[in-house]
């Protein structure tokens, strides 16, 4: 436990500084230069005590406080240079740092040499709002919060924190820490915290914090030990001085307005969030809590030719997992498919449930985490994440959510506090009013310039669209011939892919391969799993017989796929059932060698005709096409695709996602007249 937050001190304080002021007395006196301290060791024994103490050595006759002593840190960006600093006695030095952990205290202290007063006040009210939004997050999940907000003392500046939580282990903890800062004449700061852990604290502790008040004219009562941290029972409707800085809206009760820039501030994207007292904007970052509801926003870039699912994609399965993973304080962890948003140009969200051990009792409590990815050109987007909290939910809970369902155009009704109330909303998400303002309309309705569309023509999108789910399980756009574009980055990307996953180096393994999948395929693999069952005995046996006949046989290796072959004979049907599997396949490697130099376009496109000619007169509809390269996909996957996270049934619910886009492959006429147009 105590190692955890230990590293988090060290994250906070790399980052950032907080200072000390007072104690060291003369302010100009505090900084020496390495000369100053050399030649002071000529002057005698009280001369030679203030050098020790500046080059960060405790100086044993200094009784001014019984349990602090004053050393000097280097500032490191300043080499010579030390700030002399009261702290807790036996601290020890580092390089351009000091610590002490003891007596249930863990003190850390640096020099940070950065711009001005004002950029060090900015960036400490910037931590500030870090740390709530850290601490009201789902990953520290504290409850209790208390935050003194940014105090001032003269020129210094701190602020101290109190909550509640559970470690990883889910044992409960408390939480209480200062973070100070003191501006330096020369523009350096002097930055400390200091953490009291309750567990290890004893008869010394508070007198270490006593002592710390009388130096630094602060009060320490927050942190000592006979302090109790009270449940959190602040008024969080919307006042004066809980506006968050957010631009009230017509209709809306707890939702503002504000816009969220890029670091150069030339690009901008407006976001509706909850006016909480704890609400923080800054740049391309926003987050605010109010009624048991966090609602973090970024202004995010699009990398290496990703598109808005593998974003999504990428933030569910690292919480997902992440979650799951925590079976100590987590439980009955879930996660949707990725579902598209109406009314944007493009946008999908996903939601990931669980329950988690609340923070003051063994009681579990449901939980919920909503992402949402709103692509807003063809270099940015919107991320969204909805945090929801049950033990921290309240009687105004619903309406924050109906709220947020309204601006954005999302379902969130499994996850009401309780059944609504008759509150005259009307069920449109708790905005007033005949038409209130929404996201899809600040952004221009999802409309997107013609510039950013690269139109294919309709027989290469049908093309696209028989290997889609494929596509969108790597996070590639379907629009896209191979699903990306091809960049000298992609181009190496989709090499190694061919190599790793396919033995396909060069023109020949590619057509070799080519050839394999239209000839044979797992439709040959399946087929020699129906002969080899037949020659055991087991092909005709009756299901319960075959059942138990068969988990006594020496078929152990990919068992399900003889489970898949046995069920197709007895359906009337074999090996070309799955056909649709290595066919779809097929396109997409076509595509691929295209992108990779392996064909020309020409060439790449001329073979996807012929074979998506072939899939026409197979099947008679998308759906009928799905359903056989889904068995296929079973088939290789040699599973049974019963669990609702199975490989198979999230690949079927990428097929549905797709169904629903207002741009769906699926929307092209399965029986479309096909012909060359390239």
């Amino acid at each position: 436990m105590a190692a955890v937050r230990v590293k988090i001190v060290f994250t906070a304080f790399l980052l950032f500084s907080a200072a000390l002021p007072g104690c060291a007395g003369n302010r100009d006196a505090g900084v020496r230069s390495a000369k100053e301290v050399w030649e002071n060791q000529r002057l005698g024994d009280q001369q030679e005590e203030e050098v020790q103490k500046s080059q960060g050595q405790e100086n044993a006759r200094d009784d001014t406080y019984a349990n602090l002593s004053q050393l000097g840190i280097e500032d490191i960006n300043d080499r010579g240079t030390y700030y002399q600093a009261y702290m807790p006695r036996g601290s020890q030095p580092g390089d351009g740092s000091a610590f002490y952990n003891g007596h249930g205290l863990y003190y850390f202290a640096s020099v940070e040499n950065y711009g001005g007063a004002s950029e060090i006040y900015d960036n400490f009210e910037n931590l500030y709002g870090l740390m709530l939004e850290g601490y009201q997050g789902p990953d520290r999940d504290y409850s209790d919060i208390k935050g003194s907000g940014i105090l001032e003392n003269g020129e210094d500046r701190y602020y101290i924190l109190t909550a509640r939580g559970r470690d990883y282990d889910g044992m409960p903890f408390e939480s209480r820490q200062i973070e100070y800062r003191q501006v330096q004449p020369s523009g350096a700061c002097i930055s400390w915290r200091l953490e009291m852990q309750k567990e290890y604290a004893d008869q010394e502790t508070d007198a270490i914090l006593e002592d710390m008040e009388k130096c630094y004219g602060i009060s320490l009562a927050p942190l000592k030990t006979g302090s109790g941290i009270e449940p959190d029972t602040k008024e969080q409707d919307i006042g004066e001085e809980a506006q968050g800085g957010l631009e009230g809206l017509e209709g809306y009760e707890y939702l503002g307005l504000t816009t969220l820039s890029d670091y150069d501030r030339e690009n901008t994207c407006p976001v509706m969030l909850p006016r909480g007292r704890d609400t923080h904007v800054r740049n391309g970052h926003a987050s605010s809590f109010l009624h048991g509801v966090q609602v973090v926003a970024d202004l995010q870039v699009f990398y290496n030719s990703s598109v808005l699912m593998t974003e999504l994609k990428y933030s569910q399965d690292m919480r997902f997992e992440s979650r799951e993973g925590n079976t100590e304080k987590t439980k009955n962890v879930w996660k949707s498919a990725m579902m598209p948003v109406p009314g944007y140009g493009e946008a999908l969200y996903s939601v990931i449930s669980y329950e988690k051990k609340g923070n003051k009792t063994e009681e579990f409590f449901p939980r919920a985490e909503v992402l949402l990815d709103i692509r807003l050109d063809g270099d940015y987007y919107l991320a969204l994440a909805i945090y929801l909290s049950g033990e921290k939910y309240d009687g105004s809970t619903n309406k924050v959510i109906r709220e947020l369902e309204r601006a954005y155009g999302i379902d969130l009704s499994e996850y009401y506090y309780q059944e609504p109330e008759e509150d005259g909303t009307g069920g449109n998400g708790g905005a007033q009013g005949e038409d209130p303002l929404t996201m899809a309309k600040l952004l221009g309705d999802g409309e997107m310039p013609e510039e950013e569309m690269e139109i294919l023509p309709d027989t290469v999108l049908w093309f696209n669209a028989t290997y889609a789910p494929l596509t969108y399980s790597n996070g590639w756009d379907w629009k896209l011939v191979g699903g990306i574009k091809p960049t000298e980055e992609n181009i190496g990307i989709e090499k190694y892919l061919l190599k790793s996953s396919w033995g396909v180096s060069d023109r020949e393994t590619a057509m070799e391969k080519a050839r394999w999948l239209k000839e044979e395929g797992h439709r040959k693999a399946c087929g020699e799993c129906i002969k080899e069952l037949e020659e055991m005995g087991l092909l005709e046996l009756e299901e319960k017989e075959f059942q138990k006949k068969f988990l006594l046989s020496s078929l152990r290796a990919n068992a399900y796929r003889y489970v898949i072959a046995y069920g197709l004979y007895h359906a009337g049907k074999d090996e070309a059932a799955m056909a649709a599997w290595d066919l779809c396949r097929l396109n997409q490697m076509y595509a691929s060698y295209y992108i990779c130099g392996y064909m020309t376009y020409e060439e790449a496109m001329d073979a996807s005709l012929e074979n998506s000619l072939e899939l026409q007169e197979m099947f008679s509809s998308w759906e009928e096409m799905m359903e056989s390269y889904l068995l296929g996909y079973q088939f290789w996957q040699s599973e049974s695709g019963k669990k609702e996270d199975s490989p198979t049934q999230e690949r079927y619910r990428i097929y549905e996602m797709l169904q629903a886009l207002e741009d769906s492959p699926y929307k092209l006429a399965w029986d479309m007249e096909l012909k060359k147009s390239w």
